[in-house]
This record gives structure tokens, C-alpha cells and sequence, in this order.
């Protein structure tokens, strides 16, 4: 009687798919709560997905949100080193005051008189301050000013007079039945650090300056409220929005679903539970260059330039400030991520942190549905149906952030599925597979499931698409038969191996998920600094699989040692100028001679974001070339003799840009 295939097995038998089922449930319920803990690792990978949906290279069109004014180099060249005398400071205030703005929050404080005073012999308060001292408290007085403090949360005890520094937020608490306080959760400060109270009494309101970065040092959230002695306090682009408004009085919201938003006016601001605001960070805020100082001061800004807008005055010189990285791959300052909180609130562009319950809601759905394809469907139908699901969480995931502000991380759903598949398949083959033939098939399919896993991590990060994959391997698979015919590669290529050979394919870039998102998606040529740094992918693709082989024991596979060949030697040249070893002739390996021309084939008559794509007479003249020089000799013969059918896989997976160029 004939052996069934991987298609034609049948479900396992009933305790089998009681222990399936128990199984698949019992670890979709270990990832919820992981899900609720939220370990810091995961979070991690959580941060990482939203820094990968950072998009809009250019600010739109008529852009007219905030404006940073800035302490830069070019002003503290002009001006002098900081701290600046009082009455210059007024003088740039003033200037400030006279373009109109709507509000200008001062990332700066000034927390003691410009000269030594004996305040206790002034008869008035007036005598108290110097001339350059009451000069910015005439400036502050003379505009919609919105004066920084600092809360600190060291142990210590607060005086009458710090209170007074303060201005708190006028906020009511608004909850569902059962739902805790969400004041309660907001971080508590001690103490404040906050300027003379001469200039706060100038100004209407006043906002803490003080941000959090992550764990890995990436700052994604900044505090909008803080609590201090019962007291909620705004930060300072909140107290600048709400200098723009007549509006005293605010409501932190809450419900059972885990949602917390602060409601000011028609304004919905979406925190987290700490009293956070996720920034909406675009990929030209790092590109916004702000209007210097010494402009102002010098009278070279345009009239009106302020006019009706939100301004911010902060330091961006060296050395002044803190600088502090961003998802943008940019540093930027203080000043700079007030401005952007400040942007977001206006436009009510942010991102919102989906609830609780929406995170368990897509892990069960995963869970359940992987512990149901494992119990109905054979393992190559379901790995191709988890696979569809995998992409389409992914790709869902993106678009509620895109569309909506959404955040929805599909890490724990997508481990889940995972986790339920590859456990779950091991359970299953052990009740269903009677003999060594089928059992090995079942490791064969989760070994292919995992490469096509890996190499859909690469195609998220990587610029080429699925097609460029899809063609490689056939261009792998029917060179490889054209040399199996050969006297030097006969031995090396059974049909076995051709197969191997052309599965592998999609891994020979898998080492660019370690390479920067910006040298990825690079339209222009590299430095010297950044090809080196290109050039280590094929370090980090053998790395990672040879890494993988010693954690699961799998020494001297025959598959994972061609995949290590491929992906670290696919860069080699025949002469020896390639890379990463600088190899020369037979001592490249055999398979990454291979994949060497397959690639610069495929990446000649394709588009690149860095390139256009040429005609396939072209390409096959170039590798002509190359023969002796770039690649095996022999190889480039056999190309020649099947290059007709390259040029027809180039033409049925052709790019749907590259159409064109492809007819001809």
C-alpha cells in the first residue's frame, strides 16, 4: 500500500486532538498574560514595530504648526556663551512678542537674579530684581508667555513658597463604575525647581519641562501630567496649548476597557495610564530646521513670520540642553520634542495605545485559530493558512496605525501563532506519524516554514519584494540543472540538491535585518563609513544561522551549512576583490557561486530604490564580462545556454514597475 503524503494525512486521532487543543489553549492563555505584565523584552519588540511605521518623508504642504525658536551655535557665536544677560533675553522675548505668535512656551528657567542682591535691606520688590531682571519681567508680561519648571522626584519636603511657583491644572477625574482612579497612576513628584516667583507672577501659565526616555534610550513618550501634592500639573506643551484657549478646567477620563484620554474642550488626548502622550512622530521632524536666535535679535526674520502661530524658545547649541534620540534617527532637544507633543495636540494627529482588551482579543484569535488549523488541517496547508494570517496581522497592524493612529503591536499575536504552530505540529507528529519517512517530512515542512518565516522578517525591513525572491530561485533551480550536466558540478548536483539549492535562495539577504532602515531605503551612493557597514549583512546572515544551529544542536546539517555558504560568500568575486573574505576561485564554496550571478542578474534587470533597471541584452553582456573576473567561469557557460529562460522568468515575475523595461 502506498505511503500518504503530507497532504493526504489525516487528523490525529481523538486523544491527539484533546492534547492538541489543551496545549494550543494552555499557551495562548500564557501569552495573554504575558500580554497583560508586558515583560520588557516585549516591549521592546513592541517600541521597534511602532519605530518601523515612522513615515512621511516631507512635511505637507502649508505646514503652519509650532515654530522652535533656538539657542543655537550661530547665536551663542554672536551673542555669547549662555547664560545670556537678563537683558538681552528680554530683548529677544520682546521681539518675539511683536510678530503676533499665539502663545510661546520658554523651555528655559530662570531660577536666580542676574546679580547678587542683599534682598533683605530693599524696601520693595521692585528694588529687589536689577535693571536686566525687571526688563524680562516687562518682556514676560508683554506676551502670551508660558514659563518651564522642573519637577524633581527626590525625597525632600516642599515649603509654602514652592506651591506658589506652581500654576496646577484645574482637573476632574471621570471613570466607569469598578475603574480605579486614573490619578492614581500618575507619576508623583517632590519637589519643583521653577524661576522667580517675579517672573512666574508675569505670565498666566506654567508647564513642567520634564521627559522619559525608554529602556533602550529611544524617547517615544513624554509625561503631559504629573501630580504633586494632590495637585495635577501640565507639561509645557500642554500649558502652551492651553495658553492658545480660554479654557481652565480638564477631565482625565477613564474606562473599563483601559483607555485613559484627557478631555479639554472638544480635545481628546489619549495617555497612557502614567499620564504619557505616545508622540505621532513624523520622518521630517528630524529634518525641521529651527529659526535661530540671533535672526530675531538682529532683525533679519520677515515681519508677521510668528504671526497667529504656537512658538517654542529653548536651547539646541552644543553642549546646552540635553539631546536626546528619537525614532527618527535623529537627535533632537528639549525644545524640539515640546514642539512635536504641542503639534500633536493641536492637530489631534496622535497615536493611541489600544486597550487591553484589544491586545488579549487578537492573541486568543491567533491562538485559537492556530489550535484549530493544527487539529483539522494537514501541516502544509496549515503552515500556507498561518502564513496568510501572519501577513495579514502584520499588515493590519500597520494599517490601523496609518489610518486611524491605532497602535496595536502584533508581536505577542504573531509568537503566539508561532509558538501554537510549531509546538503544536511536534505534538501532532507524534501521534499521527507511525514510521521515520513521514516524521522527517513533518521537520522538512517546519524547517521550510521557518526559512519562509525568516524570510518574510527580511522582506518587512528590505526594499526588494517577494518577486525578486520567487525569481531567483527559479533562476537557481534551472541554472543548477544546465551544470548538473557539467564534469566539475556533476557530483555536487543530484536533483536532491537542486532542490535544496533553490530553496535557499530567499536567505541570501536575510542578514539585512541588521543593517540601519536608513542605509536599506538609500536612494543615493554610500560613504566609505556606510558600504563597510552595508558589507557586514553577509556576516550577520551566517551569524544568525550559525547561531541558531548551535542553540538547537544542529551540527554538520548539510542544508544549514549550504544556507551559511550562500549567505555570508554570495558577495565573493572570482578574482578576489569581493567580500567579506576577499575568496578567489574554487575556494569560494559552490553554492555561493551560484547565487552570486543569480543575484547580480536579478538585481540588473530589476528596480531598486537606488537604480533603474536595464535590458536583459544588457545584462547578459555585462555578465559576459565578468566572466573569469566576477564569476566562475563555467557557471557564466551555463548561464548562456539557459539565459533565454531567465529572461522568461523575468518577464511572467516581472515588478509591475519594471514592465516596461522588461518588453524590450
Amino acid at each position: 500500500m502506498p505511503q500518504p503524503t503530507l497532504n493526504s494525512q489525516r487528523p490525529p486521532i481523538r486523544h491527539g486532538r484533546l492534547l492538541i487543543i489543551a496545549c494550543g489553549l494552555t499557551l495562548t492563555l500564557f501569552f495573554c498574560i504575558l500580554s497583560i505584565n508586558r515583560p520588557a523584552f516585549f516591549a521592546h519588540l513592541e517600541d521597534r514595530f511602532f519605530d518601523g511605521l515612522i513615515t512621511d518623508g516631507v512635511p505637507p504642504k502649508g505646514y503652519a504648526g509650532p515654530i522652535v525658536v533656538a539657542l543655537d551655535d550661530d547665536s551663542l557665536s554672536r551673542f555669547g556663551r549662555w547664560p545670556w544677560p537678563r537683558a538681552l533675553i528680554a530683548r529677544l522675548l520682546t521681539r518675539i512678542a511683536e510678530q503676533g505668535p499665539v502663545a510661546v512656551g520658554i523651555d528655559a528657567i530662570f531660577a536666580e537674579q542676574e546679580l547678587p542682591v542683599l534682598r533683605e535691606k530693599l524696601s520693595s520688590a521692585a528694588d529687589k530684581l536689577s535693571t536686566g531682571d525687571s526688563a524680562l519681567a516687562r518682556a514676560l508680561t508683554s506676551g502670551p508667555f508660558v514659563l518651564g519648571f522642573e519637577l524633581t522626584f527626590t525625597p525632600q519636603t516642599s515649603s509654602t513658597e514652592d506651591e506658589r511657583l506652581l500654576r496646577p491644572l484645574n482637573i476632574v477625574s471621570v471613570r466607569k463604575t469598578g475603574v480605579a482612579d486614573p490619578r492614581q497612576r500618575l507619576w508623583q513628584a517632590t519637589g519643583a525647581v521653577s524661576s522667580l516667583p517675579e517672573f512666574v507672577s508675569c505670565v498666566a501659565l506654567s508647564g513642567f519641562v520634564n521627559a522619559a526616555l525608554e529602556q533602550d534610550g529611544i524617547l517615544r513618550r513624554i509625561p503631559v501630567l504629573i501630580e504633586r501634592n494632590g495637585k495635577v500639573y501640565p507639561s509645557l506643551a500642554l500649558a502652551t496649548v492651553l495658553r492658545t484657549v480660554d479654557i481652565h478646567e480638564a477631565f482625565l477620563e477613564s474606562d473599563w476597557k483601559g483607555e485613559c484620554a484627557l478631555r479639554i474642550g472638544n480635545r481628546r488626548i489619549p495617555l497612557d495610564d502614567r499620564g504619557r502622550l505616545m508622540l505621532r512622530f513624523r520622518e521630517w521632524y528630524g529634518k525641521l530646521k529651527p529659526i535661530s536666535a540671533s535672526a530675531l535679535l538682529q532683525g533679519r526674520l520677515p515681519p508677521n513670520t510668528l504671526k497667529g502661530r504656537v512658538v517654542f524658545i529653548g536651547a539646541t547649541a552644543t553642549g546646552m540642553g540635553e539631546a536626546m534620540a528619537t525614532p527618527v534617527n535623529s537627535l533632537l532637544s528639549g525644545v524640539q520634542i515640546h514642539a512635536i507633543a504641542a503639534e500633536n495636540i493641536l492637530t489631534g494627529d496622535f497615536v493611541r495605545q489600544s486597550p487591553w482588551g484589544y491586545r488579549l482579543l487578537a492573541i486568543i484569535t491567533l491562538g485559537v485559530l492556530s489550535t484549530l488549523v493544527c487539529v483539522g488541517l494537514s501541516v502544509m496547508r496549515g503552515g500556507l493558512l498561518l502564513g496568510v494570517a501572519a501577513i495579514a496581522a502584520w499588515q493590519g497592524s500597520a494599517w490601523l496605525y496609518q489610518a486611524n493612529g491605532l497602535l496595536l503591536p502584533p508581536v505577542l499575536p504573531l509568537l503566539v501563532l508561532l509558538a501554537n504552530f510549531c509546538l503544536l505540529t511536534l505534538i501532532r507528529s507524534f501521534f499521527v506519524e507511525k514510521k521515520a519517512l513521514r516524521q522527517t517530512q513533518d521537520l522538512a515542512m517546519t524547517r521550510d516554514f521557518i526559512m519562509t518565516s525568516l524570510t518574510s522578517l527580511a522582506e518587512i525591513r528590505d526594499t526588494e519584494t517577494g518577486a525578486h525572491i520567487l525569481r531567483t530561485q527559479r533562476y537557481l533551480r534551472i541554472l543548477c540543472q544546465e551544470l548538473s550536466r557539467h564534469p566539475r558540478f556533476h557530483p555536487l548536483l543530484n536533483q536532491e540538491k537542486i532542490e535544496l539549492i533553490s530553496k535557499l535562495a530567499p536567505l541570501h539577504d536575510i542578514g539585512k535585518v541588521g543593517l540601519p532602515d536608513h542605509l536599506l531605503r538609500k536612494t543615493s551612493g554610500f560613504t566609505a563609513e556606510e558600504y563597510e557597514e552595508v558589507k557586514k549583512h553577509a556576516l550577520y546572515g551566517r551569524n544568525a544561522i550559525a547561531k541558531a544551529e548551535s542553540r538547537v544542536g544542529a551540527y554538520n546539517d548539510e542544508l544549514l551549512q549550504y544556507a551559511k555558504d550562500i549567505a555570508y560568500s554570495h558577495h565573493e568575486r572570482w578574482d578576489g576583490t569581493g567580500y567579506p573574505e576577499g575568496l578567489r576561485g574554487e575556494q569560494i564554496p559552490w553554492a555561493a557561486r551560484l547565487m552570486a550571478l543569480a543575484d547580480a542578474y536579478d538585481a540588473m534587470v530589476s528596480r531598486r530604490i537606488y537604480k533603474e533597471p536595464i535590458p536583459h541584452e544588457a545584462a547578459v553582456c555585462i555578465i559576459i564580462e565578468g566572466k573569469g573576473i566576477l564569476f566562475d567561469p563555467d557557471v557564466v557557460d551555463a548561464f548562456l545556454k539557459v539565459e533565454e529562460k531567465w529572461r522568461q522568468i523575468a518577464r511572467d515575475l516581472v515588478d509591475s514597475d519594471d514592465v516596461e523595461v522588461m518588453a524590450t
